[in-house]
């Protein structure tokens, strides 16, 4: 049996007569010495314990050894991601699955319902054109007329940015279009000649316009007038053209067949 401290410092009935057995022989060995007497008491009850406890460890080291369960490793799929961790001498493997990340949604990315047709320009047209010396043609838009687009009130044709082909306007156009009326709210624009759908030549002014902390083209007043006069309605699929003619501006503007 172990013989703690707490059984030394109390009156633990197991040990008590073990002790003061102990206790006599040691006062008897060391003459009622009283510094002796502690020495010896200190080193017999110290071997006492060390042997105690050098008998259970060997009894304990002669038993035979339990064999421990091996665990069946964990394994992932082949199509599965995971993380290793390792603690101790074990490594686990945890499968998990990653969360897609939701994708925003770009409002200039948004498609318009119209076939996807190559940007080829009808030969009406590219007679017209030529009639005027016209060269550098470029596809600018195709797109769907919106109820907007076709709304009195606001008179215009919008062009966002993120829906055109092509770069039409020379830097130096650009920086004009930026100049603003007298009021100091809006932009002036420029005017540019413009081939209707119906082959007549008209003009029609070519804005910026802010849309928050962005900004797209439109074509501005007489935007109504041009779209009257080719009976444009919302739905109606077009193509808006530029060109040069003697290095300035030209547009033309084609209704798709739908």
């Amino acid at each position: 049996m172990a013989i703690t401290l707490d059984d030394l410092r109390g009156d633990a009935p197991a040990i008590c007569g073990d002790f003061n057995k102990i206790k006599e022989e040691v006062i008897r060995a060391a003459g009622g010495n009283p510094k002796e007497v502690e020495r010896l008491l200190t080193e017999r009850i110290l071997m006492d314990f060390l042997q105690f406890h050098m008998k259970k460890r060997k009894q304990y080291l002669e038993k035979p050894s339990e064999k421990k369960k091996k665990r069946k490793p964990l394994e992932l799929a082949a199509n599965n991601s995971g993380r290793k961790f390792r603690i101790g001498t074990h490594v686990i493997l945890c499968a998990y699955t990653r969360k897609p990340k939701r994708q925003r949604k770009n409002p200039t990315a948004i498609k318009q319902l119209i076939p996807d047709q190559p940007p080829c320009m009808p030969t009406s047209f590219k007679d017209k054109i030529m009639g005027l010396q016209g060269s550098n043609i470029k596809l600018v838009i195709q797109k769907q007329l919106t109820i907007t687009d076709m709304n009195a009130s606001q008179d215009r044709l919008s062009i966002p940015r993120g829906q055109m082909k092509n770069d039409f306007l020379s830097s130096e156009e650009q920086v004009s279009l930026e100049e603003k009326e007298a009021n100091g709210i809006h932009f002036k624009g420029m005017e540019v000649p413009l081939i209707e759908p119906g082959l007549q030549v008209s003009s029609i002014f070519l804005k910026k316009w802010k849309l928050g902390s962005s900004s797209c083209f439109m074509l501005s007043k007489p935007w109504m007038d041009v779209a009257k006069r080719n009976e444009l309605k919302p739905g109606n699929n077009v193509q808006l053209w530029s060109f040069r003619v003697n290095q300035k501006p030209h547009l033309a503007l084609i209704k798709l067949h739908n």
